[in-house]
């Protein structure tokens, strides 16, 4: 009979316990977060990449890269992003995804490329998880040349209009250098959310405005190639000001 009385005592003391522990534990909020995205379009078309489209004077033109360093993104003043690459094949839209720091901006700054008090750091000190860092960098980053690659859009064309497809033509634009660093503010951005955690907003990059920007063209039979280079000014200058110019609030 004793035994009953402990047996009782032995119930209370594990149901407190185990009351305790439950209540003890705290529930910890979910981090809001923001994402940016990008979405490449040629006109009203969106862009896959290795698809073929038609530029206004018939040319059949296939893209096969789309890539683009963003750099201090901001929102009055405060700081949404330091760095962040854009790698369309790799990574599809996303330019970045971050902990909340302003609530929804409908206006937001940055660069577009690398600003010189950075632009020719050794890019293996950066952290590995930093956009910057050569593992993530990899070809956006010129050996010859110390510095980043701040756009890169890579294409095939087909200059003769004869019905028939034969993307034959190379086009290689790869702007950097300190001098085609370029600022650039976004108003008007839409933000939608994707779940109770997560609020998105949407750029649009047209890169048939790349091309045939009214007044800043780039004719593809005889401007196809830079590299950035002092004798390919010309070209570079058209491509940083056409790719600037194409990036809006979706």
């Amino acid at each position: 009979m004793k035994k009953l009385p402990i047996l009782a005592l032995l119930v209370f003391l594990v149901s407190f316990s185990c009351k305790k522990k439950k209540d003890d534990v705290v529930d910890t909020p979910a981090v809001q977060q923001s994402r940016l995205s990008l979405k490449p379009v040629f006109g009203s078309e969106n862009i896959l990449l290795d698809s073929v489209y038609t530029m206004s004077n018939g040319y059949q033109i296939e893209f096969l890269e789309v890539k683009a360093y963003f750099t201090g993104i901001q929102s009055g003043g405060s700081v949404l992003k330091d760095a962040a690459l854009f790698n369309f094949r790799e990574t599809g839209s996303l330019v970045f995804q971050a902990n909340q720091v302003v609530s929804n901006p409908t206006s937001i700054q940055f660069g577009i490329g690398v600003p010189s008090s950075v632009n020719h750091n050794d890019p293996s000190t950066f952290p590995n998880t930093n956009p910057l860092n050569i593992a993530i960098a990899n070809d956006m980053h010129w050996d010859w040349n110390p510095g980043y690659i701040f756009i890169k859009v890579e294409a095939k064309v087909d200059t003769i209009v004869d019905g028939v497809t034969n993307c034959n033509h190379n086009l290689v634009y790869h702007v950097g250098t300190d001098s085609y660093f370029t600022n650039k503010t976004i108003s008007n951005l839409n933000w939608s959310a994707v779940s109770s955690t997560l609020n998105e907003a949407w750029l649009k990059l047209d890169l048939k405005n790349f091309f045939e920007n009214p007044g800043n063209s780039i004719d593809v039979k005889t401007e196809f190639t830079t590299h950035s280079m002092a004798s390919q000014n010309t070209l570079t200058e058209k491509a940083r000001q056409n790719f600037a110019a194409s990036i809006s609030a979706l």
